[in-house]
């Protein structure tokens, strides 16, 4: 049932941000004006595996608490990032994920991964095994910041099997 209940909120959203001018055909000027992210993910070690899902997922605000690892605090999740993947280069213009990004301030950015082969938002399914951090501060998350109509680039992450982050609060 929870399943159901992610895939309708985020349908919703992806309609309520995504379809303000109805089925209008999109301008040449407007389809170069996307907002978004680019960068490269880096694995290292070996893969588990029992791992199903392997996400980039952008939250809005920071994860102090289980209860804010839900779906109104996220600003984007990538489509999957294939198993055994060592340097997998992305960007939101070319994906534009299950949940697609807009301009704004987000405070965490994650690969995430889960063991549970149905996509769930339930905390405990997920382990974090990087995060975007601040440039020369690999202690405090660092901060997206994509203006209106541009694209922001570098937001690279390492993710070490061997040394994953400290885990947000909820987490397994």
């Amino acid at each position: 049932m929870k399943k159901y209940i992610f895939i309708i909120v985020v349908i919703s959203i992806a309609f309520y941000t995504g379809c303000n001018q109805g089925i209008s055909p999109v301008s040449a000027e407007e389809e170069q004006q996307k907002d978004g992210f680019n960068g490269k993910i880096t694995f290292t070690g070996e893969w588990p595996d029992s791992v199903q899902w392997t996400l980039l997922v952008v939250f809005k605000q920071p994860l102090t608490s289980a209860a804010s690892f839900n779906v109104f605090n996220v600003g984007y999740i990538s489509h999957p990032i294939p198993w055994g993947t060592e340097v997998y280069s992305y960007s939101t213009e070319q994906d534009t994920g299950y949940l697609p990004i807009t301009a704004g301030t987000y405070s965490y950015v994650a690969v995430a991964q889960s063991n549970n082969p149905v996509l769930s938002l339930n905390r405990s399914d997920w382990k974090v095994v990087g995060v975007y951090y601040a440039i020369g501060n690999t202690n405090q998350p660092g901060s997206l910041v994509i203006l209106p109509n541009s694209v922001t680039g570098n937001i690279n992450i390492n993710c070490n099997f061997n040394n994953p982050p400290t885990q947000p609060p909820g987490g397994n």
